[in-house]
């Protein structure tokens, strides 16, 4: 898979201060918005500064007329905060090539009726400073996985 963004076309993203643990919010974006995210192995976020890589829990959806694909990116983990600009979201919420019907209005609306989300806010391209090589992770990382499934594919 790859995630090649362009933000000012076709990408819608959100960023989602909440409470609720990874899973609970990953059901709830579900039930609300109608997709079907899974949980895929962690993002290992490598931080040159600290010579550490720290994993971030990561969903995904890839099968929904809606949308290209959809990925929800925990933000925090273990005091460290994957996009320090962005330190006010716990969550990101990233929807490739949405369509009409995805307006970010409707998808903001929808995500502020679960309980425990205080916040959520479409996220412009000017606030998005150091996403760039947080996607290069995430576009290896998928890429990775989608290597090793089909290894697993081969074997059976």
């Amino acid at each position: 898979m790859r995630i090649d963004i362009d933000f000012q076309y076709g990408y819608l993203i959100v960023g989602i201060s909440s409470l609720l643990k990874d899973y609970r919010l990953a059901h709830h974006l579900n039930t609300v918005l109608g997709i079907d995210l899974k949980r895929l192995e962690d993002l290992p976020a490598n931080f040159e500064k600290e010579k550490r890589v720290v994993p971030f829990p990561l969903f995904i959806d890839n099968l929904n007329d809606n949308f290209k694909v959809c990925i929800l990116i925990g933000c925090n983990n273990q005091g460290t905060k994957l996009f320090p600009l962005l330190k006010h979201y716990d969550y990101i919420l990233l929807y490739e090539m949405p369509s009409v019907d995805w307006m970010p209005e409707n998808v903001v609306t929808s995500i502020r009726k679960i309980s425990n989300v205080q916040l959520v806010k479409n996220i412009s391209s000017e606030e998005l400073k150091g996403f760039h090589p947080i996607l290069m992770d995430l576009e290896m990382h998928l890429h990775q996985l989608s290597m090793k499934d089909v290894k697993v594919k081969r074997k059976i």
